[in-house]
């Protein structure tokens, strides 16, 4: 996300929940934490939290933690023997 992305998403929470203060040094502080983030995908978490949360959301409701790699490491060294011309 960027800063501006940041600064539009507390325009909702402020809509939405008008004891969300804002400031800049809370814009900067939530745009490092959420800097790899998905804009899209925070703001589908904030719209799902809007509908059932009588509180603004923090950060940790809106953050998601990338998911690990679903790589089969052991079939892809296996490959790269394959294509060496190793078999072992």
């Amino acid at each position: 996300m960027t800063r501006e992305q940041v600064v539009q998403l507390f325009k909702y929470i402020k809509m939405a929940y008008e004891n969300f203060d804002v400031s800049s040094d809370k814009v900067d502080f939530w745009h490092e934490s959420l800097k790899n983030q998905s804009f899209q995908n925070v703001l589908n978490k904030f719209k799902k939290h809007v509908k059932t949360n009588k509180y603004p959301p923090t950060i940790s409701d809106l953050y998601e933690e990338p998911s690990e790699s679903k790589v089969n490491h052991e079939h892809l060294e296996y490959m790269r023997k394959l294509r060496s011309g190793s078999r072992d």
